[in-house]
């Protein structure tokens, strides 16, 4: 029997740990990738136990206000050094280095929320923040940025991966582009220059969006009216373009085409032969 996975990080103000074991792979799973689809960690993601430690700490500094009740860095800081015992004061909880972070952060990391140092030194300072906001910040406040903070770890995860799948999509559609797409019927151009070629009513204009070589060998992605295709004798370096075809998926012609052709409510039209 496998053992049980477990969960990538403790709770620390929540009660149950606020990620489940295996989460990345449910999500990829839900977005539709293969099982064994490789995709990287996304930076928003903490790494491990103590960036994501870093990370929480950093979102308490910066919550502020009528969340924790804290609205000035003066006033954080004031909390702080009350809270943190003295250099001969006896704290069993005091791992011995909380009034030392305390004094080392300086007012912008308190008002912004942003630790500087070395990683160790990082740390040190977020389990302060945590240490003093369990004893000092209301109890449902901390779960509710915990817990914000594990939303917006699975949403980056979730980005990744649709990213992926939106990658595959867009190889998939290069490598054998489909006869129809979202209203568009593919075109059987005959021009040496075109790779591929749709046509579809767009808003009332019979059009054209193609990806073609340009007088420079370079892939283009644009979109014609079929009458200007049609006077050029489907010549795509002749014919005046009628829109650019844009993505923000992707990189390339082909993302550009396929996210074109994604974009516009469009009417099919019976295939023609240009």
């Amino acid at each position: 029997m496998l053992p049980t996975a477990e969960p990538p990080f403790d709770p620390i103000f929540v009660e149950e740990p606020p990620l489940s074991p295996n989460y990345e792979q449910t999500i990829i799973d839900n977005v539709g990738l293969p099982f064994y689809a490789d995709v990287d960690r996304p930076d928003e993601a903490p790494a491990n136990e103590r960036e994501r430690t870093i990370d929480l700490a950093e979102r308490i500094l910066r919550a502020g206000g009528v969340r924790t009740g804290f609205g000035h860095n003066e006033e954080v800081r004031t909390s702080m050094e009350s809270w943190a015992p003295d250099a001969d004061e006896e704290c069993d909880a005091d791992p011995g280095y909380w009034r030392s972070s305390v004094l080392l952060m300086s007012p912008q990391e308190m008002n912004f929320g942003q630790l500087d140092g070395e990683p160790e030194e990082r740390y040190k300072k977020a389990k302060t923040v945590l240490a003093w906001a369990a004893d000092c910040i209301d109890s449902d406040v901390l779960q509710e940025i915990e817990r914000s903070q594990a939303e917006d770890i699975k949403q980056a995860w979730r980005d990744a991966a649709e990213a992926e799948l939106t990658q595959r999509e867009i190889e998939q559609f290069a490598e054998d582009p489909p006869e129809a797409l979202d209203g568009w019927t593919r075109l059987d151009a005959n021009h040496d220059a075109v790779k591929v070629a749709y046509v579809a009513d767009n808003h009332g204009t019979p059009s054209v969006a193609a990806v073609f070589e340009d007088a420079d060998s370079e892939l283009e992605a644009l979109e014609f009216t079929l009458e200007e295709w049609q006077e050029n004798d489907g010549n795509p370096r002749e014919a005046r373009l009628n829109r650019y075809c844009v993505t923000t998926d992707g990189d390339g012609a082909y993302a550009q085409l396929r996210s074109h052709l994604l974009t516009f409510e469009v009417e099919p039209m019976e295939p023609l032969e240009v």
